[in-house]
């Protein structure tokens, strides 16, 4: 005597999950030597009362101060600021006008004593120039960010440069708007 047997299988694809990526709102490392375009956006009623935003330059996402490095705060958000135990210092590149172009060489004797990069001027260094008539922001030209997580750049084990590309707010009369827009390189 002989017996068949015989099976089918049909395969439901509505039973198969989604084979996607799907982050769930992790957010992209910058790798060591990547660089990536950043942004914040506030809103405030008033023209000098801008609310400080916590800002992981790793991450390239806000984030709360105990896992950001910088805050961007104060005129129109404009200025950065070191957050605890992270160093800030700058630095003028005499040739190089893109931050993907800096290199760790570059920044090595770069000093990390300033807590905040804010407007320049004759008396103070800062990373843009405010036009106080027209309220109008500009970059300073090849000057950079230096954001470390140590006071020595050789010691820090996260070395980053931030490149100011633009601080635009609108509103006359409120509530004002800004926008600040910057890339990061991470060099550790």
């Amino acid at each position: 005597m002989i017996a068949v047997l015989g099976t089918a299988c049909k395969k439901d694809n509505a039973e198969t999950p989604d084979q996607k990526l799907a982050l769930n709102e992790a957010k992209a490392v910058i790798p060591v030597n990547g660089t990536q375009a950043g942004q914040v956006t506030n809103t405030s009623a008033s023209p000098t009362a801008w609310t400080a935003i916590n800002y992981s330059l790793l991450n390239n996402a806000t984030a709360p101060a105990t896992t950001a490095q910088v805050k961007f705060e104060s005129n129109f958000n404009g200025n950065i600021t070191k957050l605890t135990g992270y160093s800030l210092g700058y630095y003028d590149s005499p040739s190089v006008t893109n931050v993907t172009g800096i290199t760790l060489a570059d920044i090595s004797s770069v000093s990390l004593g300033l807590s905040t990069l804010g407007s320049n001027s004759t008396t103070t260094v800062g990373w843009y120039n405010y036009n106080r008539t027209t309220r109008v922001i500009t970059p300073v030209a090849q000057r950079y960010a230096v954001v470390a997580n140590n006071a020595s750049i050789a010691a820090a084990t996260a070395v980053y440069v931030v490149q100011l590309d633009a601080v635009t707010a609108t509103g006359t009369t409120g509530p004002f708007t800004t926008t600040v827009d910057f890339h990061t390189k991470r060099l550790k």
